[in-house]
Formats: structure tokens, C-alpha cells, sequence
């Protein structure tokens, strides 16, 4: 199999899956377990293994899909689509890590990468560069704040509070590198050819017209 096309389930699972996304938590909660008491738990563990192969083949869709569309309809160069740093299951679930290291971040932007949820939260190479930079608690900018040329001007509030947390805490953050493709907020290069995270970009992504 692909990356593509990991995943095998039936029609019925797909439908029982289909239904479940849109619910609430505490409702998919009782329609799985009561998939396991019908089933058994080895049901549910391959059903569930399944629907990661299928939402790790939708982020890649999904990512083949905006670098098509900027490049055909927007005339976009494809070197520059490649710095678009999209949303992963991977970037999301070291988004939930990376949050864990600041209980409050009130103060932050909304989009800010120790937010769960927010877009910066769930893209694998914020979440890595953030974590990366947080032996320093002025190393990682704030995406929303920027001068005249794109120009990060401000320190993420969510980085400084996780930074001064793990600090007073005498904690050695885990050793991390930025993912491959990514850029470190100190302008040295992360490894896979430099390219820079989109909260820290120099300038907007331009279309050719």
C-alpha cells in the first residue's frame, strides 16, 4: 500500500466512522465503546488503526490539492509552495505536546502554536522549531506581530511562558530538531534546505500575474 491508500474498510465502517465525526466528544466516546461491547476491542483497535491510514492519506490529499491549486490557478512558483507549512496529524499531535509545556496561555494571539487547535498548533514545523527554541525563552516570534516587511516583532507570549515554565521547573526541554524543510527563528537553517516556517516568513507568498 501507499501512503495514499493505507487504509481497508468496509462500507459499514466507513458509515459508523462518518457518523461519529460529527459528533461531540462524549457522544463518539458511548458510539465506540458500544462498537466495542458489539464487536470486541480488536474491532475497534483495527478500526481505529484504519481511520489513522485514511486521515494521514486526507492530510496528503490535502496538501497535493493547495500546491496544485496556487500552482495552476494562481500561477504560484513551486519553490514557493513548498514553504506552505500545512496541518499534519503529526504536527497536531506535537502541537498537543508542545501546549502541554504552558497551562495558561492567556495572552497569547489566537493563533498562537500553544493553542490547541490553532493552525500553527498543528503544523509540524512550528511545533518542532517551538520546540526546538525552548531552551530560550526569547527564541520563537509571534507570527501576528510583524513590521512593515512581514518582520516578526514581537516574542510569542505561549513560547516565553512555556520557556520560564520548564526553567523554574530546573527541566531540560526533550531534545527536539526542527522538521525537514524547516527554518530556525534564529535564522540558522534547520535541516532539509532552509526553508523558512511560515510564521516567521519575510514576506507574503506572492502570485505571479
Amino acid at each position: 500500500m501507499t501512503a495514499k491508500t493505507d487504509y481497508d474498510m468496509t462500507p459499514q465502517q466507513a458509515s459508523d466512522l462518518s457518523g461519529w465525526a460529527q459528533m461531540q466528544l462524549p457522544d463518539r466516546v458511548m458510539m465506540m465503546t458500544h462498537y466495542a461491547a458489539t464487536y470486541g476491542q480488536a474491532k475497534l483497535v483495527e478500526l481505529f488503526a484504519q481511520f489513522m491510514g485514511m486521515a494521514c492519506s486526507v492530510t496528503e490529499n490535502c496538501k497535493e490539492m493547495t500546491d496544485t491549486v496556487l500552482v495552476s490557478e494562481y500561477d504560484a512558483h513551486p519553490d514557493r509552495v513548498e514553504s506552505i507549512n500545512l496541518p499534519t496529524i503529526i504536527g497536531a499531535c506535537q502541537g498537543v505536546m508542545l501546549a502541554g509545556h504552558c497551562d495558561d496561555p492567556a495572552g497569547a494571539c489566537y493563533g498562537c502554536a500553544y493553542r490547541i487547535g490553532s493552525v500553527a498548533n498543528q503544523s509540524p514545523d512550528a511545533t518542532s522549531d517551538a520546540e526546538y527554541q525552548l531552551c530560550d525563552p526569547r527564541g520563537f516570534l509571534c507570527h501576528a506581530e510583524v513590521d512593515d516587511d512581514g518582520n516578526p516583532t514581537k516574542v510569542c507570549v505561549g513560547h516565553a511562558k512555556a520557556a520560564k515554565a520548564l526553567q523554574r521547573a530546573g527541566d531540560e526541554p526533550a531534545a527536539s530538531s526542527p522538521a525537514p524543510g524547516s527554518a530556525r527563528i534564529d535564522g540558522t537553517a534547520g535541516p532539509g534546505a532552509g526553508v523558512t516556517p511560515w510564521h516567521n516568513h519575510p514576506e507574503p507568498l506572492k502570485f505571479v500575474s
